[in-house]
């Protein structure tokens, strides 16, 4: 799925005919989905183009959604429904079938704007597929049990500014051509974070309240660029390769122990010990120890 919104994001960068004032009419759309109680809250999002704010619910719902869509492009679809004491929610923004009809924010004046609010009272497994999204997440306060993030040719902001309630077993992140900055996301509590990082630039930010006592972190970089700032109360343990043609670039306190394995000096003591598999290909990592 991921795939489509890439294709359809460059070809909408690769044909940009005139558009009329009718087809960029934008339309208001709002929904609500009532709390009820539930013990897991499965959302999944595929957003093709637009300027994406997700945020905490104030009330008592599971979802509050604002949305001004492009008339031309077509309404988005919602779903909610209930499975045993899982409620799973299905946001899709519509496909553009006419690609002469297609907008880009920052090429035309007009840009689809959508603003979700959701509970923070229910664990959510989290999934977003974004096309060309200029996206801010606020994850702060809600209870995030599962989150996988496919950004495509987006530039994502995502933060936890306090701890988050639950443990994450696995959070996954993909950035394709954009740029992704992760704030704070020691506090998003996980065991592990992979981040597969094709031809963008990636800045995760592991700062926060570290509760686990160990947790891994795989970064795969193709041609792109990714800098990953750690506390340095931390233990660190980095495997990357160990050459002149490697482009992994670590901290000077974090030395050499054997052939491709390097670590801090304070990697037994540690109260979280974080081991860091660092694979580059043409592109770069930067690990760095937080002053």
């Amino acid at each position: 799925m991921k795939w489509k919104w890439i294709t359809t994001a460059i070809s909408m960068m690769l044909i940009l005919p005139p558009i009329s004032m009718a087809q960029n009419k934008l339309e208001h759309l709002q929904w609500v989905v009532p709390f009820e109680e539930i013990k897991e809250f499965r959302v999944e999002l595929e957003i093709g183009a637009a300027d994406l704010r997700i945020g905490k619910v104030q009330g008592d719902n599971l979802l509050e959604a604002k949305i001004e869509y492009l008339a031309s492009r077509g309404k988005p679809e919602m779903d909610y429904h209930r499975t045993g004491s899982i409620g799973k929610l299905h946001i899709i923004s519509a496909e553009q079938d006419d690609e002469k009809n297609s907008h880009i924010r920052g090429i035309h004046k007009d840009s689809e704007q959508w603003e979700l609010l959701l509970s923070s009272k229910v664990p959510m497994d989290l999934t977003l597929e974004m096309g060309l999204v200029d996206g801010i997440i606020d994850l702060t306060g809600m209870r995030i049990i599962n989150l996988n993030l496919s950004g495509g040719l987006s530039d994502i902001e995502i933060s936890f500014n306090e701890p988050n309630p639950e443990e994450i077993a696995v959070a996954k992140i993909e950035v394709g051509l954009g740029e992704f900055n992760g704030i704070k996301l020691g506090n998003a509590n996980f065991r592990k974070l992979t981040l597969d990082n094709g031809l963008g630039r990636a800045n995760l930010d592991l700062s926060g309240l570290w509760r686990v006592s160990r947790a891994d972190l795989d970064l795969q970089v193709g041609l792109g660029k990714a800098v990953v700032t750690v506390p340095k109360n931390l233990g660190i343990e980095v495997t990357a390769e160990d050459n002149f043609l490697s482009s992994v670039d670590l901290d000077r306190l974090i030395a050499k122990i054997s052939d491709g394995v390097f670590r801090t000096a304070n990697w037994d003591k540690a109260s979280t010990q974080l081991k860091i598999l660092a694979e580059a290909g043409l592109g770069s990592i930067k690990v760095k120890i937080a002053e």
